[in-house]
């Protein structure tokens, strides 16, 4: 059984005596791969006050399907007090639905009035159909309380995966990239898309959607650009990432294209840096090999910024 650990890149700023400042990037191992833990991860953190973090993912279980996408996962929490450098206080926030698969792709969303928002996806036996559930914490994540689902038993596989997302737009708007198809998870052609809310969660709303050829448009990770648009990065089997744009606070989407970055078929993860515009896609840069599985390596993990709006990309290095 392959051994996958939850890891976080941690960039450290450097100071020796007289010198400018350098960052580092530090690896570090929140949930260690173990014979009873094969695989954790699509970690999610968020900060709490007084200087913590807190972080969540899913962690899979020894058993007959260990560290299979279709293996036993539940959601798990651990805390941070030094900037991600260590973790501790683990506590399973969401357990597994009796009759399910497993419950995976949890994310955090802290909004500006100061709720936090948990989500995680039920997916239901069989890979034919998935519950998007949604938390809300009023005491920073001591406790949870249910929501109303985002979707509830899908006809076919709706998924996030990747570098799940739930995220809050500058008018208050919460959007959620999916992506899925009618069928069952690992045959069905895929589309892309959001569920968006106007009503802090109570109801949601879903976009026009995103078709790509071959398996389809994949694990969607959306940045608000400084005009109010926003940019989507898609996991493709087209080479690379692809990348469609909404001037509507993502009810409809543009027709996605190629984004220029080459690569097999793996998740991207797409920030709009803090106080500017210039927006960061991180993505897998390997070969396009369509003899490979995946359609190429999964390694490195690189990381590209564009200074036009996701217009062009020029990649910045790799992390790891």
């Amino acid at each position: 059984v392959k051994l996958l650990n939850v890891i976080l890149f941690v960039a450290v700023s450097m100071v020796p005596f007289g010198r400018a400042a350098k960052s580092v990037i530090k690896h570090v191992v929140i949930e260690p791969a173990t014979t009873q833990t094969p695989r954790s991860d699509t970690a999610s953190v968020i900060s709490l006050p007084n200087g913590r973090l807190m972080v969540v993912y899913h962690k899979y279980h020894r058993g007959k399907e260990a560290g299979n996408d279709h293996g036993l996962c539940t959601i798990w929490s651990k805390i941070s007090a030094d900037n991600g450098l260590t973790w501790h206080s683990p506590r399973r926030l969401v357990d597994v639905a009796k009759g399910d698969m497993n419950v995976q792709a949890p994310a955090l969303l802290r909004t500006k009035s100061g709720e936090l928002f948990l989500i995680a996806l039920r997916a239901h036996k069989g890979g034919n159909s998935s519950t998007m559930c949604l938390f809300v914490s009023h005491d920073d994540g001591i406790t949870f309380t249910d929501m109303p689902p985002v979707w509830e038993r899908s006809k076919g596989q709706l998924l996030q995966g990747g570098a799940s997302c739930l995220m809050e737009l500058a008018g208050g708007r919460l959007l959620l990239p999916f992506h899925g198809g009618i069928g069952n998870q690992w045959r069905q052609k895929n589309s892309a898309g959001c569920f968006f809310s106007d009503d802090k969660g109570k109801t949601w709303e879903r976009s026009s959607i995103i078709e790509l050829p071959k398996r389809g448009a994949m694990e969607a990770s959306v940045a608000e650009l400084t005009d109010g648009s926003l940019l989507m990065s898609l996991r493709t089997q087209l080479g690379g990432p692809y990348i469609a744009r909404s001037n509507d606070r993502g009810k409809t989407w543009s027709v996605a294209a190629f984004s220029g970055l080459e690569g097999g078929e793996s998740g991207t993860c797409l920030r709009r840096l803090p106080g500017s515009g210039r927006v960061v896609l991180f993505w897998n840069n390997s070969q396009f090999n369509p003899e490979h599985h995946h359609l190429g390596e999964r390694t490195p993990l690189a990381a590209a910024i564009s200074d036009d709006n996701g217009k062009t990309w020029r990649k910045l290095g790799n992390i790891g």
